[in-house]
């Protein structure tokens, strides 16, 4: 009977680790081991389960209810092990219980985490600045400095402070080759697990996203966003791998290019003449390649807020390309194939997100019209089952959001 006993506690506390992990607050910093590990030998049996356990329910030992549920919880769900990853920056991670509270240093990491359905309650600090049309529901949420062009404004006090199981950090280097190196010894030296993933570039999100999923135990929710994702990505490099590539010239400033655009070009069925090339190039360089589609990527923080048919600042960059001396016998000028994309559906850090891909289906259609008709491929269809099944926001694109000029 005494061994019966035992065991439906035991089960009683393995029920409630479903619902404690998410429920309880920590009061101190995520400690690196398995709760409840007696020999600390990142194994967590039964008998050390039990022998935690018991005691608890007298009223004695050390114990908590956090320590016993997690406990519970990583014996259940984890079989007793330590979960381990490898991020994007090639660093191994373990992540010893249940991520309770984690700090995003971006806005992508946010972006990431709804993709999961991670619980608003569960983000305990963000980006000062957030664009409250995408981000409606963080407005309350502890912000950690204005990230810009780098992390260096961040709050690494604030963040330590949150207690944060986890900090979300970039994996890809910034403008001016600047990373979050600093920040992440900071914070390691503080004994808070860093986490380095960066969710904005075309080939490395599903990755990024399984892993994340694994961690936080979203298993099914990560299989059914990277089904999604790579059944339609997919679909485009199947038609363009092995087309004729169209001759594109990509710039994010005048006559300014960056080595993010080649991946995703080359994609969508294009080739980029400055592929490899990182900065400034020469106008003359750029008229002598004659491409046969101009791309101009610009940061524009109006995005979801404007009036679908307000149109008028990104027509205003097209003109003004359009315009230029220089480009008048390219063939993306005199047959007007020059497109602007905004920063959302691109892969800039720090001003896009998770979006790439729609990025990507406008591209496709540009570069080759004759391969993805309208009833094949519809970026802006793509893009509202994007924000309303995967981010759960209420955004009607055809009422708020310009993106692309022109659209076809």
């Amino acid at each position: 009977m005494r061994t019966e006993r035992i065991l439906s506690i035991v089960f009683a506390l393995v029920l409630l680790a479903s619902v404690v992990p998410l429920a309880i607050t920590p009061a101190a910093a995520y400690e690196k081991k398995i709760p409840c590990d007696a020999d600390g030998n990142n194994e967590l049996t039964k008998e050390e389960l039990v022998n935690a356990i018991l005691p608890y329910m007298l009223g004695e030992g050390s114990y908590t209810l956090d320590d016993v549920g997690d406990a519970a919880w990583v014996y259940a769900y984890w079989d007793g092990k330590p979960k381990t990853i490898v991020d994007s920056a090639g660093r191994t991670v373990t992540i010893y219980k249940p991520i309770k509270r984690v700090v995003c240093t971006l806005a992508h990491h946010i972006e990431a985490l709804r993709i999961l359905g991670i619980s608003k309650d569960t983000i305990v600090g963000v980006p000062s600045k957030l664009d409250p049309n995408f981000y409606p529901e963080f407005g309350d949420v502890q912000g950690i400095g204005y990230l810009a062009w780098d992390l260096s404004s961040s709050d690494i006090e604030m963040i330590v402070a949150l207690k944060p199981d986890v900090v979300f950090l970039p994996a890809a280097t910034g403008p001016w080759g600047y990373t979050a190196d600093d920040e992440q010894e900071k914070l390691e030296a503080c004994g808070i697990t860093v986490i380095r993933f960066t969710f904005n570039q075309l080939d490395t999100i599903p990755e990024e996203i399984e892993k994340s999923g694994y961690i936080f135990d979203r298993e099914e929710e990560a299989e059914e966003f990277i089904d999604w994702y790579e059944g339609i990505k997919n679909s485009i490099l199947e038609k363009t791998k092995d087309v004729n590539k169209t001759r594109v010239y990509s710039e994010y400033s005048d006559y300014m290019v960056s080595t993010a655009d080649d991946d995703i070009i080359a994609v969508a069925g294009g080739e980029d003449i400055f592929e490899g090339n990182e900065g400034e190039v020469e106008k003359e360089a750029v008229a002598f390649a004659k491409p046969e589609v101009i791309i101009r990527a610009v940061y524009r923080p109006e995005g979801y807020g404007l009036d679908a048919d307000d149109t008028a600042a990104l027509k205003e960059v097209r003109d003004s390309i359009m315009s230029r001396e220089e480009l008048k016998d390219v063939p993306a000028v005199e047959n007007e194939r020059v497109y602007i994309i905004t920063s959302h559906i691109w892969t800039y850090l720090p001003y896009s997100g998770c979006r790439p891909l729609i990025g990507l289906c406008y591209l496709a259609k540009w570069f080759h019209p004759e391969l993805f008709p309208d009833t094949e491929l519809e970026p802006k269809a793509v893009h509202q089952e994007y924000l309303t099944r995967f981010q759960r926001l209420d955004i009607d694109l055809d009422e708020k959001g310009v993106f692309v000029y022109p659209e076809e």
